[in-house]
């Protein structure tokens, strides 16, 4: 589970009540009115973005909070990428701004893999959690970008690497003109047109995602 001000944490689904979503999760980690973010995919490909707001939190062991959350918005995810992304091969420089698990400030070696307008993959050696923030340093299209992105998956890869898959969070205009033009297929390099799947939702997700469609068919 994502949350808004960059990071994550493992939560467990414990059901409905009405219109709550009931939740165990970090005791910590938590606060009233903070805003989660989880993606549900399916066999398919795309899925669901489900945005939930912690309406109360309840002590339920030392480490472990009873949360209450309702359901803020639900955004469909298609199974293709809404902006070309294409592929590149550049040495980039990823400096931590928020992590659970690096410090603030820690910078990587990275090498971009490939980019659209709204998003970026690299691989690198440290594998790093969906929600942390980065600002990503490359060169792209003739010109020097810093890029604010937030990683939304990390999967393995060859040579005991990991890819790390991020949205662009923020960019300024002229650069992200030239990220799209960039993608363009006039460009002659290979698009990378449909997103990778991340595998069968768990249980948890399966419920979550049962409750969506049927809202989603009743509306």
């Amino acid at each position: 589970m994502v949350f808004d001000y960059g990071g994550s944490f493992v939560v467990s689904l414990l059901g409905f009540e009405d219109d709550v979503v009931c939740l165990h999760a970090p005791r910590r980690a938590v606060r009233d009115q903070m805003r989660l973010f989880a993606r549900i995919s399916e066999e398919q490909g795309g899925g669901y973005e489900v945005e939930l707001k912690i309406v109360e939190s309840f002590f339920h062991t030392g480490e472990v909070a009873l949360v209450h959350a309702t359901v803020a918005a639900v955004r469909r995810r298609k199974g293709r990428r809404l902006a070309p992304r294409v592929t590149v091969a550049e040495r980039a420089t990823a400096r931590v701004t928020s992590s659970t698990s690096l410090p603030i400030g820690a910078e990587l070696d990275v090498r971009v893999i490939d980019v659209s307008a709204t998003g970026l993959a690299f691989s690198t050696r440290q594998p790093l959690s969906p929600g942390d923030l980065l600002t990503v340093t490359v060169l792209l299209a003739n010109r020097e970008m810093a890029i604010d992105s937030r990683v939304v998956r990390c999967d393995r890869a060859p040579y005991d690497r990991f890819r790390i898959g991020c949205e662009i969070r923020n960019l300024a205009a002229d650069d992200q003109q030239a990220l799209a033009r960039l993608a363009t297929p006039a460009q002659g390099r290979p698009p990378v047109d449909r997103r990778a799947h991340s595998g069968l939702p768990t249980p948890g997700q399966a419920g979550l995602k049962d409750r969506i469609s049927k809202g989603t068919r009743a509306a």
